[in-house]
């Protein structure tokens, strides 16, 4: 009998230097103006977790969201997509 996949495929585990990278990336967002429709001008105050971070918006206000590195977007524009705001789930 032919043994099913799986419906998620394990990717390969990252190598210490890839994970020093996107280590570095996080903290480079940091003090970042924001520069994505909805988000302009949005400060990146902190990386609190994985893809979370705190941002200060224009109008003073902190709120939650997440990053998703956008692979259409040339190297360094982390600031101009993948963010969205953080979604309380219960």
């Amino acid at each position: 009998m032919e043994r099913k996949r799986k419906k998620f495929e394990r990717r390969s585990r990252l190598t210490a230097d890839q994970r020093a990278e996107f280590a570095r990336e996080r903290r480079a967002l940091v003090g970042k103006l924001l520069t994505q429709d909805g988000f302009a001008g949005a400060l990146v105050i902190e990386h609190v977790r994985g893809s979370q971070y705190l941002l200060k918006l224009p109008d003073g206000t902190e709120v939650y969201a997440s990053h998703k590195k956008q692979r259409t977007l040339p190297d360094g524009a982390l600031s101009q997509g993948g963010w969205k705001l953080w979604e309380e789930r219960s």
